[in-house]
């Protein structure tokens, strides 16, 4: 296997260091962004010509034969190969698939899938995870793609003879069960099925973990608190992945959601700094940052913007993600929890209740420990899920004051005394 250089820089010098490494006959993994789209077109394309690997450019998270670059988490080494070009999506996996262990997980970049780089740095890495022997199972995660990039993602994987389970958010599953791969529709749904396929099992297909008449209780309790007007929901979001899948999940059982990142043209909020009606922001657009650094890093910008959305007679529930791991912030539930607490404080004012969603992207072996994380935002009243899907799934319930429990699917509450 050729070396891995890794490149932290990042615009038009990263991308040149990156060509004279490629040239050099070196695998890139390439942190930094600010690469122009033809760079990248330019950069993969020597990539391919040579048979290398290219991971970027923007590339956030990695995991190759153990070692971690970017924002990684302390995952067993197993039989799975994760490809995408979402980095918080391809973290959840991982720590969902935990109890099987990962080979290796590659993150291609956030434009891979767009049609003018054409899924290169994509196939490169199929190829990778084809050829490598401790890899048993593939699992692809990103957003849509168009379909022209998608039938020839989908032609590759078709072709390498290892079970492969593809979530690409919003994708017309029938595309994806021709090319002989297994369909899933959030990152949670792809970690079970490739523990499946590696255990060679059925996959457990469920809205939720904990038992229907469980959520239906939880759910009646949140929301029996609410005072008159409450209504909305606003989910605030460290990275693109998970912000996408949550709006995937919401638009189903709550209607429109605007966003920063919206799933159509018509509901891009005006000001991302400003929410309306139910609404998920990812923080990790740059006009959010808060002097350049990652939201999983600096939590300063996300703090601010829950005792903002307080200040807003009509949200009922927040929805939260936090990611754990390798160069993240050292106590983020720490952090969250304080605002989280602030927030309630200014609510509970107004003779209101804030109700907050979280789920917690890492492992037990992760620096900030996840049990630790989690019991932070229980002492909090925090409702914590297992799943950032689970998440979106118990938000919606909640301000949806228990309406869209048959969009769910979560069993009959009819069961419950």
């Amino acid at each position: 296997m050729a070396e891995f250089v890794v490149i932290s820089g990042s615009g038009p010098p990263a991308a040149r260091e990156a060509m004279e490494t490629l040239k050099a006959g070196k695998n890139v993994v390439l942190l930094g962004g600010g690469v122009s789209l033809a760079e990248e077109v330019e950069l993969k394309q020597a990539a391919a010509e040579s048979e290398l690997l290219l991971l970027g450019p923007g590339c956030s998270t990695a995991i190759i034969k153990g070692t971690s670059y970017g924002f990684a988490n302390a995952v067993r080494q197993g039989p799975v190969g994760i490809v995408g070009t979402l980095g918080t999506g391809i973290q959840e996996v991982s720590c969902l698939i935990d109890e099987v262990g990962v080979s290796h997980t590659l993150e291609v970049g956030a434009r891979d899938l767009s049609q003018k780089v054409n899924g290169i740095g994509t196939l490169l890495a199929l190829k990778f995870l084809e050829a490598d022997k401790s890899t048993e199972v593939i699992v692809l995660v990103g957003g849509a793609p168009a379909t022209s990039v998608a039938r020839k993602v989908l032609d590759a994987v078709g072709t390498i003879k290892k079970s492969a389970v593809v979530c690409f958010l919003g994708e017309d599953t029938k595309l994806i069960s021709n090319a002989g791969a297994t369909p899933a529709s959030t990152f949670e749904d792809a970690a079970a099925k490739a523990i499946a396929l590696v255990r060679e099992e059925k996959p457990k297909v469920a809205s939720f973990t904990s038992p229907p008449c469980e959520v239906k209780a939880l759910v009646e309790q949140e929301h029996s608190k609410f005072g008159y007007g409450q209504k909305y929901l606003r989910g605030l979001f460290s990275g693109n992945g998970l912000c996408t899948e949550a709006m995937m999940i919401l638009q189903k059982l709550v209607g429109d959601v605007y966003s920063n990142v919206p799933l159509k043209p018509r509901l891009r909020l005006p000001d991302p700094r400003s929410s309306k009606r139910h609404a998920c922001v990812d923080f990790e657009m740059e006009a959010l940052a808060h002097g350049g650094q990652h939201p999983v890093v600096d939590f300063e910008p996300r703090y601010q913007r829950i005792l903002k959305e307080a200040q807003d007679w009509e949200v009922a529930v927040l929805l939260l993600d936090i990611v754990l791991g390798q160069g993240a912030h050292p106590d983020p539930a720490g952090k969250l929890a304080k605002a989280v607490a602030e927030a309630k404080q200014t609510v509970n004012r107004e003779g209101g209740y804030l109700s907050v969603v979280a789920s917690v992207v890492g492992t037990t072996r992760d620096p900030q420990d996840l049990k630790a994380q989690r019991r932070k935002l229980e002492k909090a009243n925090v409702v914590v899920m297992p799943s950032n899907a689970q998440a979106a799934r118990m938000a919606a319930l909640i301000a949806t004051k228990g309406r869209a429990w048959k969009k769910v699917g979560g069993g009959s509450r009819r069961k419950c005394s």
